[in-house]
């Protein structure tokens, strides 16, 4: 019989090692420092959002969230923060700048060259290229 062997080099769930194990599978985890999962966490962000990005329906989508808010949870607890503390900030974000309960979308901006915030998107023209 041939064994046959899978790279995966990512974050998982706790428990799935033993799942795993249970399916019949070696699985050749490590525990990682704190630099790592930090990173890790990060890339795991990512993946996640890609996903939720991707979700074909409501089900889907719901599982997917709930992946992300772990995956927030983790890293924010890493750096020291409660789930309060991340709330907090959301809702003082909110008071501030709003949420996204009237769907706004900026298709561009202009400003006069040498006002602070004509730097702020010269500065980052990966993020707000210019059009001519």
């Amino acid at each position: 019989m041939v064994r046959l062997r899978f790279k995966v080099e990512k974050l998982i769930r706790d428990k799935l090692p033993a799942i795993m194990r249970g399916q019949g599978l070696a699985v050749f985890d490590r525990r990682l420092d704190d630099a790592d999962f930090d990173a890790s966490l990060r890339t795991k962000l990512l993946e996640e959002a890609a996903e939720a990005q991707a979700a074909a329906d409501r089900e889907e989508l719901a599982g997917e969230l709930a992946d992300l808010a772990e995956v927030i949870l983790a890293l924010g607890a890493l750096h020291g923060l409660s789930a309060a503390d991340i709330e907090a900030r959301r809702l003082a974000k909110r008071d501030e700048r709003g949420g996204f309960d009237a769907r706004v979308f900026n298709a561009a901006v202009e400003a006069d060259e040498g006002l602070p915030a004509a730097a702020y998107y010269l500065a980052r023209p990966q993020q707000y290229p210019r059009v001519e």
